[in-house]
């Protein structure tokens, strides 16, 4: 197995990946999302290449140019392993060449069968993509400077940015990264990154905490942490691991006037306007959760803060740690969730709307769903009796029968 992943290509071309993509294989699927949690740095790489490999499976046409450059990479990696393969060799690379030919036939529009140890496998239904299937999310994020220029990430160029106070803004690979050392003057400078439905950014801060931003949220922070405190302003769903500063702690405001007091932790944020609570999931360390009127609760690790925002009831439990950080691990977890709660989730990930024909039916999901899935294959999971699901552009339409 080729372990030199740079870039998309590098992915499909490798066998197991392919199997991965389409689902054919447990231990294939088990392998790459144990993968992709222990190679982090690959995310915004793998991500493309499953789109890649959901474009070239059902919608070739949406990226001509880039299909027909793979197919021409695969051809000369068939040619190039044809004139390397020793007469004892064939079966050897026979696996490389029906991992390239299955791709081929796909992206011509044939029916998706692959070809693995000699035996036809049919895709299963659930792997199918329809016609009007909507992509994954993945690495997008627009940044607002200090005077008001806001910036798409997408087209920043690699050597990035930099603010009028010195501060270099560094963009790679789906990562803001700061760097203070050149900084002068005593103005301090505020950037917020915020992230569209369907997008995820990362983030590296000036005092070295990572921040992983999800669909839908933003960040607002100083291009420098003056001061008694470091202190940024959160919108929707963030992971962090702060970098410990006990002279300095780092406090997160959310909207909702919750304010979180770290030292130097792991934890995760959600905050959605649109959900009915607000969880603060340690992993390590410890922070402090305080209410506008005074309440607090101190977290020690694998407990949960939940602010039930309808009577600003603060309550700690046992955390499901796995669970709360799901999302940054490539993966949708559910553990007895209503189907509303589902397909908020899923309405910010792939950027739709939901609309139900009837009142919201009583149905929970207990399960995962890889966040590299089109939209119907998520969907296709989530189907049970009673329940149908249909896409119409970008909108959900939830049948209840």
């Amino acid at each position: 197995m080729n372990h030199q992943f740079n870039v998309a290509e590098d992915f499909l071309l490798d066998d197991s990946f392919l199997r991965f993509c389409i689902g054919i294989n447990e231990n294939d699927v088990a392998y790459w999302e144990k993968w992709i949690s222990e190679n982090p740095d690959k995310r915004p790489v793998f991500d493309r290449a499953c789109r890649m490999f959901a474009i070239i499976n059902g919608q070739q046409g949406k990226l001509d140019v880039e299909v027909n450059k793979f197919r021409t990479l695969l051809q000369q990696h068939i040619d190039t392993t044809a004139s390397k393969a020793a007469p004892n060799s064939s079966i050897r690379y026979m696996t490389r060449w029906r991992a390239a030919a299955a791709i081929l036939l796909l992206a011509a529009g044939s029916a998706a069968w692959f070809y693995y140890s000699g035996k036809k496998t049919a895709a299963s239904k659930s792997a199918a993509i329809a016609q009007n299937d909507v992509l994954p999310g993945g690495a997008k994020a627009s940044l607002v400077l200090g005077d008001g220029t806001a910036v798409l990430l997408d087209s920043l160029k690699e050597q990035g940015l930099k603010e009028k106070d010195g501060t270099r803004i560094g963009n790679n690979n789906g990562k803001l990264v700061y760097d203070v050392s050149g900084t002068s003057g005593d103005k301090v400078t505020f950037n917020t990154l915020s992230t569209p439905r369907g997008g995820e950014y990362q983030l590296v801060l000036p005092d070295g905490s990572k921040v992983w931003l999800n669909a839908a949220s933003s960040l607002r922070f100083p291009t420098r942490f003056t001061g008694a405190d470091r202190t940024v302003v959160l919108t929707g769903e963030a992971y962090f691991e702060v970098a410990a500063n006990a002279t300095q702690p780092f406090h997160i405001q959310l909207n909702n006037g919750l304010k979180i007091a770290v030292l130097g932790t792991v934890f995760n944020v959600m905050a959605y306007d649109d959900e009915k609570t607000v969880n603060t999931t340690l992993v390590s360390g410890k922070v402090k959760v305080n209410q506008q009127n005074g309440n607090s609760v101190l977290l020690q690790p694998s407990e949960q803060a939940v602010l039930t925002k309808n009577n600003q009831q603060l309550q700690v439990s046992e955390a499901d740690i796995d669970k709360a950080i799901s999302w940054k691990m490539g993966t949708f977890e559910f553990d007895d969730d209503d189907l509303a709660s589902v397909m908020r989730q899923l309405s910010r990930w792939y950027d739709v709307n939901v609309k139900f024909t009837g009142p919201v039916p009583d149905k929970h999901y207990t399960g995962s769903i890889r966040k590299q899935a089109t939209l119907s294959q998520a969907l296709q999971i989530l189907k049970t009796a009673g329940v149908q699901f249909n896409i119409e552009g970008k909108q959900i339409i939830v049948e209840v029968k």
